[in-house]
């Protein structure tokens, strides 16, 4: 089975062989949307993976609620380390390819994703930008405990608010 036939198929939280990490998305109000959001921006990068992450393509490929929440970003939303640039998520991707996208699964208020390999936090800015805050995004790693992603004190989310119907980031 394909990456992409196991995004599309794979949605029990099934568990690959081998090393996998888990991405815990909590406490969000629409996270199937968000899921298929995130599935699509996936999906989107392994179908145009060769695209230079320079090319001013990427801002039609992904979905429009990445693109858009990403070009309204102000200079002073940069504090929060998580937030980047369309061309920084698809560097990351492109280079950082030590994971494979295994499957997901929709949970109470939130949703999973399970990564075969080690996914090293490579996707935590892609899902920030999809509105969703440091405080619902976590990683467990078997073995290990589950950790959150919270690392600065700055957090987009925390003064202003992401319309998911508009895409427009407003001040809180």
């Amino acid at each position: 089975m394909t990456e992409k036939q196991r995004i599309l198929t794979l949605n029990n939280g099934e568990l690959p062989e081998g090393k996998y990490d888990i991405l815990r998305i909590k406490n969000i109000p629409n996270p199937e949307d968000d899921l298929n959001v995130f599935k699509q921006s996936i999906i989107t990068f392994l179908e145009n993976k060769n695209l230079s992450a320079e090319s001013l393509k990427w801002e039609k490929l992904l979905p429009r609620k990445l693109v858009e929440f990403t070009n309204q970003l102000e200079n002073s939303d940069y504090r929060d380390e998580l937030v980047t640039g369309i061309f920084n998520i698809i560097n990351r991707l492109q280079s950082i390819r030590e994971w494979e996208w295994y499957s997901s699964r929709i949970t109470d208020h939130g949703f999973e994703v399970v990564t075969k390999g080690y996914f090293n936090g490579l996707f935590i800015p892609l899902v920030h930008q999809l509105g969703i805050p440091h405080s619902s995004i976590f990683i467990y790693r078997p073995g290990k405990k589950e950790y959150p992603i919270i690392r600065s004190g700055t957090d987009v989310m925390t003064y202003k608010t992401f319309d998911p119907i508009t895409f427009e980031l407003k001040k809180k």
